[in-house]
């Protein structure tokens, strides 16, 4: 964890995540009976909510989430203490812990007994709760390890030689300064020394010479002793070409893009919006994910084992629209319009069924249909001739029709009979393209949205049901 306050790469990108991670609004769901996400209703008051509001008196929920988040991109670890009070029945506050103050006490039988908690030389025993849940003190998600199945392993696990290697480079580099910046080199000496004198040349030496108040002084030597530099310079090297590829490393672990990080070599638009759906996409909605996951399957069960079971947690999409992909649907679905329009089915109905706004357009008059006649040709033979093309056009007509009807899948269905409003019996049969749209008039697919008997407190007997294909 060290690394992050000493590393200008390793910390940006880990703050940059944490922050991402932390932005989203999270909300409460009752969950449907169809297992849907559009069914779902949401939830305005609950004692989750209110916790989720304030985990503390001293933190926010964004400010929770982006210390868990650091740990977990530090260590591979994310470890939330649930707090409780005698008489109290949930949770009073949420604190997000360190990992490596935590310590597992396996067991051989049941995997895993608690964990111990150490800090200032005090230990404080975490239970992991029942099997449903409920008792839990510790919220925890890890990156799994392929060393120990008991903690987590983090992008930064791969880069520890490569951290090595930098701090070695970087202490060459501060001794290097530290001597005036100037390479190292050899004392030649004819004669041979004993070892007092070695020693005092060489304390001498460093005494006058070494440390950057030193720096740039005149060396005496005595008795014909030389100095000869050495040919190995700082830039051989190559300090910059590794700072580089060691930079390119560490986004590579994290699968972080250049532009994220404010580096703009090479970014134009069109990269730097791939860039953002990229980073909103493969890096924090995961990461989001795992929070929700935590959240619904350990901190839920600690308000009751019903609640789970009722409810869910869920946050809002951070995925950017990607434009260029939404304007090749309108266009692709415009130009099936066309086509539907232009072969003869209903431009308004065509529309609907593309999912495609009303844009207010009237369906032209046919124009008549004329029938080359010939000279000479008896009046009652060419009346004739129209009459066929009318009933072959009336013919083809009711098949486009049967087209379009066809790929209306949801059918309004009720009783019609006295006790029906009339808005329900004018609306029986009526059919939708998708269920989106049915919805929107039979909110959950049960009571029509104009219901006079509704608006007096009963119940609308109306339904969608989904036709099957024929």
């Amino acid at each position: 964890m060290s690394a992050y306050g000493s590393d200008p790469i390793i910390y940006p990108m880990v703050r940059r995540l944490a922050e991402a991670t932390g932005a989203p609004r999270w909300t409460l769901w009752e969950k449907a009976a169809s297992g849907l996400e559009e069914d779902r209703k949401p939830v305005i008051k609950h004692p989750v909510l209110d916790l989720l509001a304030r985990p503390n008196r001293f933190m926010t929920l964004t400010q929770l989430i982006e210390a868990g988040q650091q740990y977990e991109d530090l260590t591979g670890e994310i470890n939330v203490v649930v707090g409780s009070m005698p008489g109290v029945k949930y949770p009073i506050d949420l604190w997000p812990v360190r990992p490596d103050r935590l310590t597992p006490i396996p067991d051989p039988y049941d995997y895993l007994l608690g964990w111990l908690y150490e800090i200032g030389g005090e230990r404080v025993p975490l239970e992991i709760g029942k099997p449903d849940g409920t008792g839990n003190e510790l919220l925890r998600h890890i990156l799994p390890s392929p060393l120990d199945a008991y903690r987590g392993m983090g992008p930064l696990q791969a880069l520890m030689l490569e951290l090595d290697a930098q701090r070695f480079g970087k202490e060459w580099q501060a001794t290097f300064f530290e001597n005036s910046a100037r390479p190292g080199g050899i004392i030649e000496i004819e004669r041979h020394l004993n070892d007092q004198q070695f020693v005092e040349m060489k304390e001498r030496w460093r005494d006058q010479h070494q440390g950057l108040s030193k720096a740039h002084r005149v060396a005496l030597l005595e008795h014909g002793a030389k100095w000869v530099e050495t040919a190995f310079s700082l830039r051989d090297l190559q300090m910059a070409e590794m700072e580089e590829v060691g930079r390119d490393k560490k986004l590579a672990a994290f699968g972080f893009p250049k532009f994220a990080l404010g580096i703009v070599e090479d970014v134009n638009r069109a990269s730097a919006e791939a860039s953002e759906y990229f980073f909103a996409r493969w890096l924090v909605k995961p990461r989001l994910n795992r929070w929700r996951s935590m959240f619904n399957t350990q901190l839920l069960p600690l308000f009751g084992a019903d609640v789970a079971r009722r409810y869910e947690l869920d946050y809002e999409d951070p995925v950017p629209e990607n434009s260029e992909q939404a304007l090749a649907e309108v266009s692709t679905r415009t130009a099936a319009l066309i086509d539907l329009a232009g072969a003869g089915f209903d431009a308004v109905q065509a529309a609907e069924y593309l999912g495609l706004p009303d844009l207010g357009y009237e369906k032209p008059e046919p124009a008549p249909i004329r029938v080359p006649a010939t000279v000479g040709d008896p009046i009652e033979e060419i009346e004739d001739r129209h009459a066929g093309f009318a009933r072959a056009i009336s013919k083809t007509g009711t098949r486009v029709q049967d087209g379009v009807d066809a790929a209306m899948r949801w059918q309004v269905q009720g009783e019609d009979d006295d006790n029906a409003c009339d808005p329900c019996r004018e609306n029986h049969g009526k059919l939708y393209r998708n269920r989106s749209s049915a919805y929107a008039d039979y909110p959950g697919g049960q009571g029509y949205i104009k219901c006079v008997g509704a608006q007096y407190g009963n119940k609308c007997r109306c339904t969608i049901k989904k036709r099957r294909g024929r």
